[in-house]
């Protein structure tokens, strides 16, 4: 059986890509344009322009309509350091443990396998004032079963699992995502006391250890306490901005 041949269009792609990832082009400099290209690799305008939007739309590049192609804010396999701000003082943050039990089963994306899970939703406030509503779910062997029994008195999930199982959380892998959505579910919006629809940060994360899932959380966060620190390895690029 012979193998079926790479697309033209698909290997100039991959050919910029390991530029766009080398020491060649920092960000926001001039990308190659149509004509570069097919004079480059010898090619139609069509493969050119396919390129070239394939690459903007990977987030390699920025098309920018009469001025050209640049390459984008961040190149792909730069390494960067982010770190969450706090626009709050967190001496004044109080954790309302508002479910705690194993009734509720992760969902499939949340990696967990056969293990199995203890369920908790949380509420993190200022002052009195709700900003952040989440929901987890922990390998049940990191907790005690008579804490649960008693959720009121779980002030740090993270400080008791490092009690009980002599792990810190803080020092695992872990994966996170974040997205600007609407609440779409009422009891959330009453929980951070705004109205159904308001637009908030939604944050996925994943903390596992040498490939075992140890915990999968969604919280919604008003995006007035949202704030990100990101440093590349060597500068400044950016600080406590949202786009």
């Amino acid at each position: 059986m012979t193998s079926k041949k790479e697309p033209i269009y698909k290997t100039i792609f991959n050919s910029l890509v390991l530029e766009l990832n080398s020491t060649k082009f920092k960000k926001n400099d001039p990308f190659y344009s149509e004509n570069d290209i097919r004079t480059k690799y010898q090619v139609s305008s069509t493969t050119a322009v396919r390129v070239l939007n394939t690459l903007a739309s990977e987030g390699y590049i920025r098309r920018v309509q009469g001025r050209g192609s640049f390459v984008s804010k961040f190149n792909r396999g730069t390494s960067v350091k982010i770190t969450d701000t706090h626009i709050y003082d967190p001496n004044n943050e109080q954790v309302a443990v508002l479910i705690a039990n194993d009734a509720i089963n992760p969902p499939l994306k949340a990696n967990f396998k056969n293990t199995e899970t203890w369920y908790f939703e949380r509420l993190r406030q200022v002052n009195n004032a709700p900003f952040e509503y989440s929901t987890s779910w922990y390998a049940k062997n990191l907790i005690d079963t008579n804490d649960i029994k008693h959720p009121s008195k779980i002030n740090s999930i993270y400080a008791l699992i490092n009690k009980e199982a002599n792990l810190d959380m803080l020092q695992q892998e872990f994966s996170q995502n974040y997205s600007i959505v609407p609440i779409s579910n009422q009891r959330v919006a009453d929980y951070l006391h705004v109205p159904i629809n308001t637009i908030v940060v939604r944050i996925e994360r994943w903390v596992y250890k040498e490939d075992v899932n140890l915990e999968y959380t969604i919280s919604y966060l008003l995006t007035n306490y949202f704030g990100l620190h990101i440093m590349s390895d060597n500068k400044f690029i950016n600080l406590n901005t949202f786009n």
